[in-house]
């Protein structure tokens, strides 16, 4: 449906159809958060939340970008736009254009755009790298560029680093990238290397949203970003990929007990992503649900990124019926846990976790199954979709 509105707005807007209709899906993560700056293990996969952007050149100005969910933007010059230039979700846009030039592909032209989408904003499931691979995907169609996805997603992170100001990792831009329909991946944020690992279909992945929006703010991220760079320092490693429990504990006399913290949770977290492959691999449901919710109360004790209101959406979760695991998921503060549930316990699992929730939050929070969904692509857009 947000496909269809994008077409018709930008039909609208310019009296013409959009050139091109690129579209790139939001992910959850399963398991292996804040490892992928250490250089460490992920789980995440794409899901059925889109971002669409129906563009086509625009010759004349500047860059003009509208969305349907965020308002309208500033316009750029998309040939020589430069970080700082460019505020708000067009930043998104703006700094594509910049970190593809800067990856030696050329210049890109100035373009009319439209993007409309169901990816939740600031509930963790990562709108802004599907807005980046949206805007990759739109200007290597136009300009038929090629350029592989892994590459595509490495600059998403760069103009995510660079452009808009947040040192986020590569996990989801990869995985915006990289999705794989019913599949999860198993992603060496080192080596980029991935392994598609199948979800039983006996089990839907579930979106808890807090309807809290996520309030993890750059400086916030950066400090924990910084804490693990300490802890680097303290332990003699280039990453806290290349540091285990023994070596952290051998260590923690001389470390500062917050960065200690910091890095157990990486540590675990890794042995814990690892672990969460084999037990999908076995069907294990048990060691699952105990690995999600280690995961979870990692984050909340060491790495102090979780929220009041995401431990109430998570211990509804345990407790309800057909619950195999849950956890929070995304950068935190805010945003959405994401939970493993037997299909036939749909109903009853959105049920319990709504009326838990609601008791103890005082908020009604939203339940939506997803469908694990491909990467980003385009779709040559000649005419309106029925």
């Amino acid at each position: 449906m947000s496909q269809l509105v994008a077409v018709e707005e930008f039909q609208k807007l310019y009296g013409r159809d959009p050139e091109v209709i690129a579209v790139a899906p939001g992910r959850i993560n399963l398991i292996g958060e804040h490892t992928d700056y250490n250089e460490g293990f992920v789980f995440p996969a794409a899901i059925d939340k889109h971002v669409f952007l129906a563009a086509s050149y625009g010759p004349e100005g500047l860059s003009t970008l509208k969305s349907m969910e965020m308002g309208d933007c500033p316009g750029f010059e998309a040939t020589t736009v430069k970080p700082g230039e460019v505020h708000g979700w067009g930043a998104y846009g703006g700094g594509m254009a910049w970190a593809m030039r800067e990856a030696g592909l050329g210049e890109f032209p100035n373009v009319h755009a439209v993007v409309s989408g169901d990816v939740p904003i600031g509930s963790g499931v990562s709108s802004s790298a599907a807005l980046e691979l949206a805007f990759g995907v739109m200007w290597l169609q136009l300009t038929g560029r090629e350029l592989p996805m892994k590459e595509l997603a490495l600059i998403a992170q760069k103009c995510e680093n660079k452009f808009v100001g947040v040192n986020s990792g590569i996990m989801d831009q990869m995985a915006s990238a990289m999705g794989k329909a019913g599949f999860a991946m198993f992603l060496d944020t080192r080596s980029l290397d991935i392994q598609y690992a199948k979800v039983p279909d006996e089990l839907s992945v579930v979106i808890c949203d807090t309807k809290t929006p996520r309030a993890l703010t750059t400086s916030a991220y950066n400090e924990r970003r910084s804490q693990c760079e300490q802890a680097c320092r303290d332990l003699g490693i280039k990453a806290l990929r290349d540091a285990d429990m023994s070596m952290l504990e051998a260590a923690r006399s001389k470390m500062d007990p917050v960065v200690y913290k910091r890095a157990r949770h990486v540590i675990t977290e890794n042995s814990r992503c690892v672990m969460f492959k084999q037990a999908l691999e076995e069907g294990d449901l048990k060691q699952i649900g105990v690995l999600m919710r280690g995961s979870h109360e990692s984050l909340r004790d060491d790495y102090e990124v979780s929220s009041r209101e995401l431990d109430q959406m998570a211990a509804a979760a345990w407790d309800a019926p057909g619950c195999v695991g849950a956890r929070m998921t995304g950068a935190g503060f805010g945003g959405a846990c994401v939970a493993l549930v037997m299909t036939a316990d749909l109903s009853a699992f959105t049920e319990h976790v709504q009326t838990v929730y609601r008791e103890k939050a005082g908020l009604h929070g939203d339940i939506t199954p997803c469908q694990l969904s491909d990467g980003a692509h385009a779709i040559v857009a000649t005419q309106t979709p029925s």
